[in-house]
């Protein structure tokens, strides 16, 4: 064959092998987008608002990230894509602590904005609170690239709790496990192709519930996924985080931007392990010589008798040091001796073996502090926000003085957090910004920056109650030591701060609330509470009205301001305009289930039965947990004389929420209308054994009984 012939054939081979697939996959591509199939990967999107070009949240990036129907949602956030003169600009990376959960309108990012408002008022500070629950850092990587596109002076990392279970970790319900962190890489990057999230969405469609949940269930998901402290796969864990943190640092070290990198705090007295497990080569007569042991120190800890209980719990540990739960008892015991050197060690220790890591452990944070090691000289800097939170309670270890659960920080401990981060930025500062300042430049008060963020006696209520019933009472808290105790004190703890919401404290919440709105009108996280205090702690919806509006206006990006004002609008009978507010939020975010549940009421207020049904099916679809969704169609059913079709539907709810008494008073009026008062009582005294003090479960039981004692 000639030269020339050989060359064609090879040029031929060479455009079968690589020209023609790419062509293929670049066509197949291009026709998805065409079509609309897919969705945009970014974290942010622009947006044009009143003429002005800006900068918001994508609710879409979580879904490289998770199914779309347990997907987080960032909290809205909306800047000028050019930067204005005077602005300082940061951005906050991390997970549901960054975040600020329960609460972000209280998180340290926004206490860390009143401290430099008021420290240099004439510099613009744009504190962007990027965190997202259950992330980690293989998501935390793309985000921070993408934020240091928009001219970021510093970043403030906050992460390292998730690292285990957050996406590709090996306690993961979502995107499994892998040792190699080029394949991460190479999915994380697929999943920004129309191609790549198809077949991701292929999948997801053909897996199991258990790799694939139906529904966000929070720290629950993760029971069965426990990973012990010998467990091989972190040391691939360990792997990944530091190449990501050095991915991190390198791309603010190229971008120009400061960089703070924080170890995360830890409560360590007042939250035991979530799960403990006996080392696995723990031969039988060993584990009981432990077992007995173990039973002993606990009938001495229980008889005050804290010398012998602690020498009952070493000699335990000399036999089986794994178990995390022996760890924390020996560390109350230290506590209580006065000796808290060994009650830290012990403490630490009982975190670092707990089988379901929802806390960083001891390599994650060390790794923090030598990302962040000897590079001052680039700007990047270390803030040991777990040392600063332990030194807050020096010589004792923190707790529920500091932290509502695990990782989640009250208000102290992030304005803690906050006035660490103040004292660093303070000396970043361009000289300009610094001179518009007062020569001090202290940090404003904790009192001070409560009072800027209306931070009230109702907000203190709300988010204890929030904390009590959606996490300490569900699993995993309810397999933590001594958690009925715990249960018992924060409850009484709750009834003490509700009984103090009178209607004089409500007034002055509610004066609290105008102050601050007055003095930052454009915060949209102010006008959003403000609103709740109005609805629900004073109802008063008509004046709620106006706030929700100026949160659309704020954030009309967002689908949030759009669930209140659609919510709004109902209440107040204007359902014309509750139909369009829902359609408008459900244009940005076809995925909000409150969305769906308010325009089913509208369509129900408008005789549109049909339509109302669909919707709440779609938003029980969206979330097969939503309790008023359950309320509304059951409601609908029952009204349309389909009272079996209700009481199921109650059933079906009451397995995903055994606690709601709604649900169950729902249940048992279907059942006593349909002729079965036997069926009530029994799913009424169910609901009395799981809650014992519920007024209504009792008086509905009570009358029920008596209307069979009159009918015999």
């Amino acid at each position: 064959m000639k030269k020339t012939g050989r060359l064609r054939l090879w040029a031929f081979r060479l455009i079968a092998v690589f020209v023609v697939p790419t062509l293929i996959f670049g066509l197949a591509e291009l026709g998805l987008r065409i079509f609309g199939c897919g969705y945009r990967p970014a974290a942010m999107s622009r947006y044009d608002v009143d003429g002005r070009r800006l900068v918001g949240e994508n609710p879409r990036f979580p879904w490289r990230f998770f199914p779309p129907a347990i997907a987080r949602e960032f909290d809205p956030f909306l800047f000028a894509a050019a930067k204005p003169a005077m602005t300082y600009r940061i951005f906050i990376l991390g997970g549901s602590a960054a975040q600020g959960v329960p609460d972000g309108a209280f998180a340290f990012g926004r206490i860390l904005a009143v401290m430099l408002r008021e420290a240099f008022p004439r510099v613009r500070f744009e504190v962007i609170n990027t965190g997202l629950t259950a992330v980690n850092s293989h998501v935390v990587l793309p985000l921070a690239r993408e934020c240091l596109r928009h001219q970021p002076d510093l970043l403030i990392v906050y992460m390292g709790n998730n690292e285990v279970v957050g996406p590709f970790g090996p306690s993961a319900i979502w995107n499994p496990f892998s040792s190699s962190l080029a394949l991460i890489r190479f999915n994380v990057a697929l999943k920004t192709l129309r191609l790549g999230q198809l077949s991701s969405r292929l999948a997801e469609a053909v897996a199991s519930p258990k790799d694939n949940p139906p529904v966000w269930l929070g720290m629950e998901m993760f029971l069965q996924s426990r990973v012990t402290a010998d467990d091989p796969r972190l040391r691939a864990v360990y792997r990944h985080f530091k190449a990501n943190l050095e991915d991190i640092r390198q791309s603010a070290e190229k971008n120009g931007a400061a960089a703070i990198f924080c170890t995360p705090g830890l409560n360590l007295r007042d939250c035991p392990p979530f799960a403990s497990l006996h080392r696995r080569d723990l031969a039988p007569e060993r584990l009981k010589e432990w077992d007995d042991l173990y039973r002993r120190g606990i009938e001495q800890e229980a008889a005050g008798r804290d010398l012998e209980a602690r020498q009952s719990y070493q000699s335990a540990s000399e036999i089986d040091g794994d178990f995390a739960d022996l760890h924390f008892r020996l560390a109350g015991c230290c506590r209580r001796l006065g000796d808290y050197a060994g009650a830290r060690a012990a403490f630490l220790k009982a975190g670092e073996l707990d089988a379901l890591r929802f806390r960083s452990d001891a390599e994650i944070r060390g790794l923090i502090r030598e990302t962040a090691a000897g590079r001052e000289d680039r700007r990047v800097y270390l803030f040991d926000a777990a040392e600063a939170l332990a030194a807050e309670t020096a010589p004792d270890v923190p707790g529920e003085d500091l932290f509502y659960d695990h990782v989640h920080m009250n208000f102290h401990a992030g304005y803690i957090i906050a006035r660490g981060l103040f004292d660093r930025i303070r000396t970043l500062l361009p000289d300009e910004m610094k001179a518009g300042g007062p020569a001090a430049a202290g940090e404003a008060s904790e009192d001070t920056c409560a009072e800027k963020l209306a931070y009230s006696a109702w907000d203190r209520y709300r988010i204890a109650e929030e904390m009590l019933e959606s996490y300490i009472k569900n699993p995993p808290f309810t397999n933590q030591l001594g958690h009925g105790e715990r249960v018992s004190r924060l409850e009484r703890a709750l009834f003490d701060l509700k009984s103090r919401i009178t209607p004089d404290t409500l007034r002055e919440s509610e004066d609290l609330y105008q102050r601050a709105v007055a003095a930052f009108p454009e915060d949209w996280w102010l006008r959003w509470k403000y609103a709740h205090l109005l609805v629900w702690g004073m109802s008063r919806d008509r004046d709620a009205l106006a706030s929700f509006e100026a949160v659309v206006k704020a954030v009309r990006h967002s689908a949030r301001g759009y669930a209140g004002l659609g919510f709004i609008r109902l209440q107040l009978g204007d359902v014309d305009g509750a139909i369009e507010s829902c359609l408008r939020g459900l244009a940005i975010d076809p995925a909000k289930a409150d969305l769906e549940n308010t325009l089913g009421a509208a369509y129900v207020s408008k005789g549109l039965t049909d339509k109302a049904e669909a919707r709440f099916k779609k938003a029980l679809r969206l979330n097969p947990q939503y309790e008023q969704a359950y309320l509304n169609l059951a409601d609908l059913y029952a009204k349309n004389r389909r009272l079996e079709e209700a009481a199921d539907l109650c059933r079906r709810g009451l397995k995903s929420k055994p606690r709601s008494p709604d649900l169950v008073l729902a249940l048992a009026d279907y059942l006593s209308r349909m002729g079965l008062p036997d069926d009530a009582v029994t799913a009424l005294k169910e609901a009395q054994r799981l809650d014992p003090a519920n007024e209504a479960v009792n008086r509905k039981l009570n009358e029920i009984l008596w209307e069979k004692i009159k009918k015999n």
